[in-house]
Order: structure tokens, then C-alpha cells, then sequence
């Protein structure tokens, strides 16, 4: 696959009030990180975890931001940077054999280390999944709510 036949996979990233926790005021915010690169050892077959192969998550977050905006204060939001390293450590960790399971821990790590996360939506793409046939992406999309 060349980088021009590679899919756009920030074209389905967008998510809609809908997604909003239920039972919240819409005064929640959403923060997000797109198309985030990793090489891993993950998936079923032996090849995969030997060769190791691209995968690309992209991460949306809902807090209330309103506190953060008001004051201008970074302590009250949830940090771009603490989120990427999150994901980055889930992704490096052990090998596992279902991007199910990956999305799940990435999501778990952050519900568990961010107390103001109201909502996390995790999307792993597996560009060069072992799949027959010509297709533009493989992927798991979560969504999971505190």
C-alpha cells in the first residue's frame, strides 16, 4: 500500500453530541489526540507479534472544561501530553492478541488515572491487519463512561 492509497483516518474521527455521557449537562467539553503512530507486537497470528506492525489510535476525552476555562488554568483539565503517555505505555506494553483488549486497557488506564474523565472514546486502527481482500481500514472504536 502506498502513502497515497493509505485511508483517511481522521474522515470517521468525528463524534457527535450524542456521545456525550448520558445523564450529563452539555457543559461537558471534549479533548482529543488524532492518529496517533505506534509500532507494536500485537494481534493473533505468530507473524504479527514476530514482525510487529502499525497501529494508529485516536483518543477523545469529556470533562467538564469550564472550571479550566474560567480560571485559565491547566491544572483543571486533563493534559494533552499525560494522555498521549498513557496510550504510549499501553501500546509498548506486553504484546496482546486482540485489538479489543488493547482498546479496553487503554481506556481502563485512563478512567483510572484521570479523576476529572467523565467519558473516554478510544479507536485503534490496524492499517495492515492480515485481512484477504482490498479494504481502507480495520479498527475497533469503544466508548466507556465512569
Amino acid at each position: 500500500m502506498t502513502p497515497s492509497d493509505e485511508p483517511d483516518i481522521l474522515a470517521d474521527a468525528a463524534v457527535s453530541a450524542d456521545d456525550l455521557p448520558a445523564g450529563k449537562p452539555a457543559q461537558s467539553g471534549r479533548l482529543f489526540l488524532r492518529a496517533l503512530p505506534f509500532f507494536a507486537r500485537h494481534g493473533v497470528h505468530a507473524a504479527e507479534r514476530e514482525l510487529g506492525q502499525r497501529f494508529v489510535v485516536d483518543v477523545d476525552w469529556w470533562l467538564d472544561t469550564r472550571p479550566a476555562a474560567w480560571a485559565d488554568d491547566e491544572a483543571l483539565t486533563i493534559s494533552y501530553q499525560q494522555v498521549y503517555e498513557h496510550v504510549s505505555a499501553v501500546v509498548n506494553d506486553d504484546p496482546v492478541s486482540l485489538i479489543e483488549t488493547l482498546a479496553e486497557r487503554i481506556a481502563t488506564r485512563l478512567l483510572d488515572h484521570f479523576h476529572l474523565l467523565e467519558q473516554v472514546r478510544v479507536v485503534v486502527h490496524k492499517p495492515g491487519a492480515p485481512v484477504t481482500g482490498v479494504f481502507g481500514d480495520v479498527g475497533i472504536e469503544i466508548i466507556r463512561r465512569r
